[in-house]
């Protein structure tokens, strides 16, 4: 990093953002992608890892990861490379009793321990207890699964310490719901663009006019609050009047009892949002220092008809809402690349849960040799 770590603070503190190199500079994505790595990101939802043998694939900064549910019915994570020669060992969901790598025929138990390698017995000093797939962390929680390269990393619940009570506050019962519709998006732009953009509302009146139509955008209306150092929360209040007919009406605001607009951010890469009954999830895909894999997620109450499903397709296809996000991330990403005006000016009074993860990530990156 050409700045220090403490000017870098010192700027966020008097209230400027990142400056455009830590969007554009394949030296701190380096950085970063370890970050990344150590951190805690949506994975699978539960329906894809329902039986024993069941596989999904994700991955993290770059490192394919496969998901399992192993014969004692518990959920595993694996890094998806073969400790042979580096070739994936599962390319496709589906279920199987064992993980098989096609390129050799090394063969690898549920539990990642390595149950055959061709020839190998003509080899005095192989040990195969040695040879297991790289184990990850995971998590549960309701029908989503979370994955975490790092084993000395925080538990997920850790990580989210608090969150799942508030949830639990708001009246949404996350283990009733199940995943319902997904969607997903590629765009060239850096992941703290997206995550920059998605945090804060302060742009939504102007780039956001069918969402404005259904959430109250008085921002003394609106509670933002820091829950924990890698959570954040907003509460905005719903337009009642403008709920039934808005493609942009959050996963269950069409419910009559719903009053609130709940959005919460998980650092690094997700966010988690719901208003009445079901959720949202959006996660990111780090792709490269400019290219990210941007998925949204519905997960619905489990009695949801095939009828009312359609319907929520037919409103999220709809919602212009992510495609106006996703060109908001492409332009300020070229501005970015311009590499010619200096940090922007932020407001801390509205925007201040962008400087307090801009803070979280510098002072992250900087744990790093």
């Amino acid at each position: 990093m050409t700045t220090s770590v403490a000017t870098l603070l010192e700027s966020i503190e008097a209230g400027y953002a990142l400056p455009s190199s830590w969007y554009t500079d394949g030296s701190i994505f380096e950085r970063e992608r370890d970050l990344l790595r150590r951190s805690w990101h949506y994975g699978a939802h539960t329906g894809e890892l329902a039986q024993p043998g069941d596989q999904a694939l994700c991955q993290i900064a770059g490192v394919p990861i496969v998901l399992l549910r192993d014969d004692a019915n518990e959920i595993r994570g694996f890094v998806n490379i073969c400790r042979h020669r580096a070739h994936t060992v599962v390319h496709e969901r589906g279920n199987r009793p064992t993980l098989d790598c096609l390129h050799d025929g090394w063969i690898y138990n549920l539990d990642g321990c390595l149950r055959r390698a061709p020839r190998a017995e003509t080899e005095p000093e192989f040990d195969a207890s040695e040879l297991g797939l790289i184990p990850v962390q995971t998590a549960v929680w309701g029908p989503t699964v979370w994955v975490n390269l790092d084993l000395e990393a925080p538990p997920f619940f850790e990580w989210i310490a608090g969150l799942p009570e508030l949830v639990a506050s708001h009246g949404l019962d996350v283990d009733a719901q199940v995943h319902a519709v997904e969607r997903e998006w590629e765009i060239h732009a850096n992941w703290k663009v997206f995550l920059d953009n998605a945090i804060e509302c302060y742009h939504c009146p102007t780039c956001h006019p069918t969402l404005s139509q259904v959430l109250e955008m008085d921002p003394a209306l609106h509670d933002l609050t820091i829950g924990g150092r890698y959570w954040i929360w907003h509460r905005v209040p719903l337009r009642k009047e403008a709920l039934a007919d808005s493609p942009a009406a959050p996963n269950g605001a069409r419910n009559p009892d719903s009053v609130y607009y709940y959005f919460h951010w998980i650092f690094p890469t997700t966010y988690f949002q719901y208003a009445g009954p079901g959720f949202d999830i959006g996660t990111i895909d780090v792709r490269d220092v400019n290219v990210i894999r941007f998925r949204h997620l519905a997960f619905l109450p489990a009695d949801t008809s095939p009828a009312e499903i359609e319907e929520h397709e037919r409103r999220i296809d709809a919602d212009p809402t992510v495609s106006e996000d996703v060109a908001i991330c492409n332009r300020v990403q070229l501005a970015h690349e311009a590499d010619f005006a200096p940090p922007g000016r932020l407001l801390p009074r509205s925007e201040w849960l962008l400087q307090h993860f801009q803070r979280v990530l510098i002072e992250e990156v900087a744990q790093r040799p």
